[in-house]
């Protein structure tokens, strides 16, 4: 019997090692085809942001195109304003001063009725000149700051002084007008308060009808002096309110206003240190608060 031989390892199948390798093809030509597709996907993303960059591109000449166009627009606003208020204010000035002669009896004694109407006449030409600063003032905030003379003031004499230069308004009006309050001192600029304090009065008897009344209450609260205008006209509705301090804007689309009076007296107060805020309820009537800080360290406006 012939002994057998050490058994041989079976060689692998054809068939197997074929299929090895076309596995091994497709997987490369997937590779192949996913390396093709991501290099196409770049290709389009280049693209896209060459057409991006060329419309962000045109949007910054625009841009800076309507600036240009914007900042010339402007300054020729600004020129006309100018111009404008300096051909107004001189007749007015003459107006009012000659007014002020009639009244100090210069062109003779002036009997009741003719006194108040020339007082009128003053009142109305002097309230005039004060809107042409302020159209002055608002033009100039857009591209300079303000700038403040403050000294320590009291706050009822200068409230009791602009409701004096207003009571020929109200009394027009047929609105009651009437300032409480304490004598109460603040450092700030005197002119520049002044402003404030006519520009809420102003709309408080604009807004309050006959029969109405608006108070000006003058004190001072835990943080300083503290100046609130309270009138019982038409209220201001609640989206009007959350707009009333932006620029332009006018409550109600009312008319004869430049929408820039609360836009500039919350700058000044801001400037001074100090903050307005206001509250109404439609029908009932509105309450501007002015509040002020009480001396020059701590607004931070101490005169240089």
């Amino acid at each position: 019997m012939t002994a057998a031989g050490p058994s041989e390892p079976p060689s692998p199948a054809s068939g197997d090692h074929d299929d090895d390798v076309a596995s091994l093809r497709e997987r490369l030509a997937a590779a192949e085809a996913k390396v093709a597709e991501l290099d196409r996907h770049n290709a389009e993303l280049e693209q896209e942001m060459v057409r991006r960059g060329v419309k962000l591109s045109c949007t910054r000449i625009a841009l800076s195109r309507a600036k240009i166009a914007f900042d010339e627009s402007t300054r020729q606003r600004a020129e006309m304003v100018q111009d404008v208020a300096h051909d107004l204010r001189t007749p007015l000035t003459s107006i009012k001063g000659a007014a002020q002669n009639m009244l100090d009896g210069v062109a003779g004694p002036l009997g009741e009725d003719a006194q108040e109407y020339v007082e009128i006449v003053r009142e109305h030409a002097d309230r005039l000149i004060g809107a042409l600063n302020w159209l002055l003032e608002a033009m100039r905030t857009t591209s300079a700051p303000m700038e403040l003379s403050p000294e320590q003031i009291d706050v009822l004499a200068l409230v009791q002084e602009v409701a004096r230069s207003l009571l020929p308004i109200a009394a027009e009006r047929g609105v009651a007008l009437d300032v409480k309050g304490e004598a109460s001192l603040a450092y700030a600029d005197p002119d520049r308060l002044r402003s404030v304090v006519e520009n809420l009065v102003g709309n408080a008897l604009k807004f309050t009808s006959a029969g109405g009344k608006v108070e000006v209450r003058v004190g001072d609260d835990a943080r300083g002096p503290c100046v609130r205008v309270i009138d019982t006209g038409v209220g201001i509705e609640a989206e009007d309110l959350k707009r009333i301090f932006e620029r332009y804007y006018r409550r109600g689309q009312a008319t004869g206003s430049s929408g820039l009076g609360l836009v500039i007296s919350r700058e000044i107060v801001r400037l001074h240190g100090g903050e307005i805020s206001a509250c109404s309820t439609p029908g009932v009537g509105s309450e501007f608060t002015v509040r002020l800080p009480r001396d020059g360290e701590s607004s931070g406006i101490w005169a240089s």
